[in-house]
């Protein structure tokens, strides 16, 4: 019997550590969420039905309840988790995030948010967002070729056929010791509208993951990209708006993306036919978009300080598109006003500028009548030679080959002369001025050719960068020599 005894004991003490440190664990994941609940208590009211402590590393509260202050409507939540490597991260989770290495995967996810579109918070926070928001005239882009509608609102989507909102969200952080590269990643999918999967891709130079690592690492982007799917909203918004116009839904992409041309024209941009069907393309159902950015290595922080229009954006990250698995070529877009348009523009302003003045002078009773003014020419007297007497040479540039006969010597200046791409790796340290296709311009001096890229320091306002450029991207080059 005590032989029983001893075996029970012997199996109920690890059972009994084991119950400890795990209700030690339910406890410290129900004390964070209380403070956060005690946080958020001025803007609205959280409840919770119970606290998840997983012992995957998943923690977190189920059955989440939020009113936000001064509503009577609430928002309804399945569940907000925080996902770590295990349980023990969570016995001092704080202190980590705060001073210590985080671990190699961090997520929070949130499933099952439902929102009313008819509750009273939306309302209020729309017509909070109008105050602060610039009033526009007209009727929207993303309204046209809707009928009478201007503007897609809350009001808009609830004509749609939404009654409620439902949605799941995730924020996760992966760190690769190994390759030294971190990934942020966002999901976020609405129910019978759409889902977009957003990633960073970042180079830290660092096996350790902390906030110290994270500023003295200076981060270097190597990887964007975005993925949209549609998941039912275009068709309800082919439907919706083709009866407000008053045609087939079928006609409802071709006749939007030709509005949208003509208002784009109007303001003077130039839009290739094949990115216009490719728009056209994206209103249908079940359409698809990627996004890509893969920028030359080191692109960092300084590297954004050149970006000043979207050439340059296009020429330094390297952007691709693809709608429904077809790429796009971005080169074709004029992203400047159209030369022609901004001539007429600044004609028109000058004519109306002269007009009113003239109208002014006039109800003024004067009329100034100038005279034509003569060029005011100042003629030198030449001092003569004397007769018999020698003229000096004073120029170095000048040599006297024989007596009354002189030479010009002067060594050819240097200028910025053309050169071949592939002739640049020459001139290392000099002086370049190149054109990319998309029209970008950069000035600075070459510091070398490498990995297909020329690397070319240019002088900021705060100190000197070198910036990276695709030789094959090059259209024009100059060299000083």
């Amino acid at each position: 019997m005590r032989k029983l005894f001893r075996l029970l004991g012997f199996l109920l003490i690890p059972a009994l550590i084991a119950g400890g440190a795990y209700g030690y664990y339910w406890y410290q994941v129900k004390s964070s969420a209380d403070r956060m609940v005690d946080a958020a208590a001025p803007y609205a009211k959280i409840s919770y039905a119970r606290v998840v402590a997983g012992l995957d590393g998943s923690a977190g509260i189920a059955g989440v309840q939020v009113t936000p202050v001064g509503s009577k409507d609430s928002v309804l939540i399945g569940s907000v988790l925080f996902q770590a490597p295990d349980p023990l991260f969570y016995l001092d989770a704080e202190k980590t995030l705060r001073e210590g290495s985080w671990p190699e995967h961090m997520a929070l996810s949130i499933t099952g948010l439902d929102m009313n579109l008819d509750a009273d918070y939306l309302a209020q926070w729309e017509a909070m967002g109008q105050s602060f928001a610039v009033p526009q005239q007209g009727t929207g882009f993303e309204a046209l070729a809707c009928g009478d509608v201007q503007r897609f609102d809350l009001a808009t989507t609830r004509a749609m056929k939404y009654q409620r909102l439902n949605m799941d969200m995730l924020v996760a952080m992966d760190f690769m010791p190994r390759t030294q590269s971190l990934r942020l990643r966002s999901d976020v999918s609405v129910a019978d509208m759409a889902q977009t999967s957003f990633y960073v891709d970042l180079s830290l130079a660092s096996n350790v993951l902390s906030i110290g690592s994270l500023v003295q690492a200076q981060p270097t982007l190597e990887r964007v990209s975005l993925d949209y799917s549609d998941l039912g909203y275009n068709a309800r918004r082919n439907r919706f708006c083709a009866q407000r116009g008053g045609y087939a839904p079928d006609e409802y992409a071709q006749r939007h993306s030709e509005m949208v041309h003509s208002e784009l024209k109007q303001l003077g941009w130039s839009v290739p036919e094949l990115l216009l069907k490719a728009y056209a393309d994206l209103q249908q159902p079940r359409a698809i978009l990627q996004v890509a950015a893969e920028p030359p290595p080191g692109f960092g922080a300084q590297s954004m300080a050149t970006i000043s229009s979207p050439e340059d954006l296009l020429d330094l990250l390297n952007i691709r598109v693809s709608v429904n698995g077809v790429s796009q070529d971005l080169s074709s877009i004029n992203w400047s006003l159209d030369p022609g348009e901004a001539v007429a523009a600044n004609a028109a302003a000058e004519v109306l500028s002269s007009d009113a003045l003239q109208s002014e002078n006039l109800t003024a009773g004067v009329v100034e009548k100038r005279a034509p003014q003569e060029d005011l020419v100042i003629e030198l007297e030449q001092p003569r030679p004397e007769p018999g007497q020698v003229a000096v040479i004073i120029d170095p540039d000048v040599v006297q080959v024989m007596p009354g006969i002189v030479v010009k010597a002067k060594a050819a200046e240097k200028t910025y002369k053309p050169t071949a791409v592939q002739q640049v790796h020459g001139y290392a340290g000099q002086k370049v001025k190149l054109r990319t296709y998309f029209g970008r311009r950069i000035e600075g001096t070459l510091v070398r050719v490498a990995g297909g890229n020329l690397e070319v320091e240019q002088r900021l306002d705060r100190g000197v960068a070198i910036f990276p450029i695709a030789a094959d991207k090059v259209a024009e080059l100059s060299v000083w020599r």
